[in-house]
């Protein structure tokens, strides 16, 4: 689980950082300057009053204000730096740059035009189509595998769209649905609990449904979700999806067998799971699934016999430049899309939902889609 540094304290210093330097920006604001000399108490006092607004305004870390007030600062610093560059050429590029510029006024601009553009991504849910081929046998020489994880059910899919999911699985037509984690969480309502089971109870795939645990689907971070475990795998049992903790198991298809191997998430149970070697001995004959929340010892469960690993968890990075900063400083092993790991290979979705805030300016709101074909 996260702690509460990094939930709560590191959120809170980066406020007051944000809150400086707007405030340092707000000096420069049209209806700011025009007291520079006439009222020099209002001058100094109305930025602070509106930096304490924007302070109140994100004091929720998972609020869209944290995200608007982020946003600016990051705006304003681009732009800021932008300024000194165009002070240092000077002559008439700096005085078009100071007309753009609009004593700050552009950054509210392009922050607006930001969230619209973030909000707009998120709502897009689309379906994205892998090919993967095996040596392998596979029933009739191919199999359709469909994903969905990070569904969040209660954020940007919410009730209201659960029927827009149902008929997008129905249209896929897969021989197998996964659900590869954090389909609920604790900030999700009952009735959107109830409508998502539903949906799943409906689904209809040849060779059956599987679920793996996320970190949110029963986790407390943020508060107490509105149901219990046993609540969440009876609904799990009444759609006739099986919950896979840290276990391999066979499915007839009528031509022959695949495997699945379900994971127990790591950040939920803290590390303390089965090897992959336990799990499986090696690559064997029959074409082996891994389904795993987070994309975590991919190499191991290559070893272990894997052949295509599935797993979901960090949005793609959802914010923009979070995805950057985790491929940059490599927090996790793949951050998305599709990379072959020794004789498998490992596919991390974006999600078909978004976490915390209702936006997306990174990866796609998506259903995945894999083409499995034995190579002949």
């Amino acid at each position: 689980m996260y702690s509460h540094f990094i939930q709560f304290t590191i959120p809170r210093i980066g406020q007051g950082l944000v809150a400086l330097l707007l405030y340092l920006n707000f000096l420069q604001l049209p209806f700011v300057a025009v007291f520079r000399d006439s009222l020099p108490v209002l001058y100094w006092l109305l930025p602070l009053a509106l930096a304490a607004g924007v302070l109140w305004f994100a004091r929720n870390p998972l609020g869209v204000g944290m995200v608007w007030a982020g946003v600016l600062a990051g705006v304003y610093v681009v732009l800021d730096l932008a300024g000194v560059g165009f002070w240092a050429i000077g002559g008439r590029v700096y005085q078009v740059w100071r007309t753009v510029w609009m004593g700050g006024l552009l950054a509210w601009v392009l922050t607006l035009g930001w969230l619209v553009y973030g909000w707009r991504r998120a709502q897009k849910l689309c379906t994205t189509a892998y090919r993967v081929t095996t040596s392998k046998p596979l029933p009739g020489g191919r199999l359709r595998i469909v994903q969905v994880s990070d569904l969040h059910a209660g954020s940007t899919m919410n009730a209201a769209r659960a029927a827009e999911l149902a008929a997008r699985l129905d249209a896929l037509d897969p021989d197998l649905l996964v659900l590869t984690g954090d389909i609920y969480d604790e900030t999700t309502p009952r009735p959107d609990f109830e409508a998502y089971n539903q949906v799943f109870a409906g689904a209809k795939a040849r060779y059956g449904k599987y679920f793996v645990y996320g970190n949110h689907d029963l986790g407390q971070y943020f508060g107490k979700a509105s149901f219990t475990r046993a609540d969440f795998e009876a609904a799990m049992a009444a759609a006739g999806v099986r919950v896979l903790e840290d276990v391999a198991v066979t499915v007839p298809t009528g031509g022959g067998l695949l495997r699945i191997v379900g994971r127990k998430d790591w950040l939920f149970c803290e590390g303390r799971r089965c090897p992959a070697g336990k799990l499986l001995g090696g690559p064997d004959s029959v074409f082996t699934l891994w389904l795993d929340h987070e994309p975590r010892e991919l190499k191991e469960a290559a070893a272990a016999g894997a052949d295509l690993i599935l797993c979901g968890h960090t949005h793609a990075g959802q914010l923009w430049p979070v995805g950057l900063v985790a491929r940059l400083f490599r927090f996790n092993e793949l951050n998305y899309g599709s990379r072959k790991i020794g004789g498998a290979t490992a596919i991390v979705s974006a999600g078909a939902g978004t976490w915390g805030y209702r936006l997306r300016t990174e990866g796609r709101t998506e259903v995945v889609c894999v083409e499995v074909e034995t190579r002949r």
